[in-house]
């Protein structure tokens, strides 16, 4: 059975997205990786397994990633006690709500057309279960051949080693919010390679990598 990605990219048309520059191949000797969130830029999330739930006058309120994304209490260390990530640390649960999300297929334009240009491909992402993560978007994602559009797999281009998920219970991720957190990420990336780029659909996390203002970083703001 074909996965919920692999039918709409086959059904898709799939030219390249304009972007502000052209992406051009890199050259040999320079190194360069993509690094993109996950909920609401690689993909929506089922909101019928995963939820953050917020504390309001003793009740809890159920949210999709994309209501607390933009939720005005969200990020923010002095109401972090409102909110409860419960969902993000199961790891079934975590890799079900992956496999099963709807695809982000301007985003997921992006992201083929830098690998097509050689670069490696990591996330980034506020969830914890890194290794479910992990698996989930092994399992998930696919790329489309340039030569003869088969999608395939992600293979080398996914860099495990490079890839995070900040809020994992099990590592320590300096930092009091999670942009902070992902921004410290990004920091020791840009160390790694020639050439970094960001994409997060979370405007907070868009202006703290911007904020970084390191040279061989490029931030892009995901499609909605």
């Amino acid at each position: 059975m074909k996965s919920l990605v692999q039918f709409i990219l086959e059904n898709q048309s799939f030219s390249k997205i304009s972007l502000q520059e052209s992406i051009k191949k890199l050259p040999k000797s320079i190194s360069g990786i993509i690094v993109f969130d996950i909920d609401d830029t690689l993909l929506k999330a089922n909101p019928d397994i995963i939820k953050v739930y917020k504390k309001i006058d003793g009740k809890e309120i159920p949210l999709t990633t994309d209501e607390f994304a933009k939720d005005p209490d969200a990020g923010k260390p002095e109401s972090e006690h409102l909110f409860d990530f419960r969902d993000f640390h199961e790891p079934v649960k975590v890799y079900h709500s992956i496999i099963s999300g709807t695809p982000l297929i301007k985003n997921l334009r992006i992201m083929d057309s830098y690998i097509e240009a050689g670069y490696d491909f990591c996330f980034l992402t506020a969830r914890g279960a890194e290794e479910s993560v992990k698996q989930a978007i092994r399992d998930f994602l696919k790329i489309k051949d340039k030569d003869t559009g088969a999608l395939k797999e992600l293979g080398d281009a996914f860099k495990e080693t490079f890839s995070h998920a900040v809020n994992d219970l099990y590592k320590k991720y300096p930092g009091k919010t999670d942009s902070e957190k992902k921004a410290n990420v990004l920091r020791e990336l840009c160390d790694e390679y020639d050439r970094v780029v960001f994409v997060d659909d979370d405007k907070k996390n868009v202006r703290a990598a911007r904020d970084l203002k390191i040279p061989n970083l490029k931030v892009i703001k995901a499609w909605d």
